[in-house]
């Protein structure tokens, strides 16, 4: 059988409690304000901690082409694949390499090489695809080697890149300390140029 719990008990605790803080108001008047002050001044520290830790930034798949290093923001990278054969097809833009197949879909697969005007003399046998996906397209842009995900703290971003023919035009959002330049992939996905219609293929 359960004991009843002991209610004068606790009553009586807390008279106790209330009667140190009225006691400790007498003795010291201030020394709540400054105990909720310290308590504040940790809180803050804390999170001042916190912020320090885990910095706001974008983060980012950077990966190689053209001999130079590239990375789109992963909330627009759906998978990063190794390379799938290409068929290539008649009458599209130069910078459609060709399609592929991924999950039952053709997907377009673009060049950036072609795409940023990059020398095509710097070229590396494609090792992987990056697939894009927006909320009404979805292609993949090859890539020779993926180099994995980092943050790039967003006051690191410059717009220094002079290998891209025309910066103005480009699809470049900022460049980091090591020159490794953030695309739009936002901007890539909206362009209709890079979208292929394969029903009547």
């Amino acid at each position: 059988m359960t004991a009843a719990f002991d209610w004068e008990a606790l009553s009586r605790r807390l008279e106790a409690a209330a009667a140190g803080l009225v006691a400790l108001d007498r003795i010291d008047p201030g020394a709540r304000e400054r105990l909720l002050a310290a308590r504040a001044a940790a809180l803050a520290a804390a999170g001042a901690a916190s912020e320090a830790v885990a910095p706001a930034g974008i983060e980012v798949l950077a990966f190689r082409c053209g001999g130079e290093r590239y990375a789109f923001d992963t909330a627009w990278v759906a998978r990063v694949l190794p390379a799938l054969p290409l068929t290539a097809l008649p009458g599209v833009p130069d910078v459609i390499a060709g399609i592929t197949m991924w999950e039952g879909e053709v997907l377009a697969v673009v060049d950036l090489r072609v795409l940023l005007a990059l020398p095509l003399t710097e070229l590396g046998d494609p090792g992987a695809l990056i697939i894009l996906r927006g909320e009404e397209s979805r292609f993949a842009v090859l890539a020779e080697a993926i180099d994995g995900t980092r943050c790039f703290p967003h006051d690191c971003l410059g717009h220094d890149l002079p290998m891209l023919a025309d910066p103005d035009a480009s699809y470049l959002l900022g460049v980091a300390p090591d020159r490794t330049a953030l695309l739009d992939a936002r901007r890539l996905l909206a362009d209709s140029t890079l979208i292929v219609n394969t029903d009547h293929q």
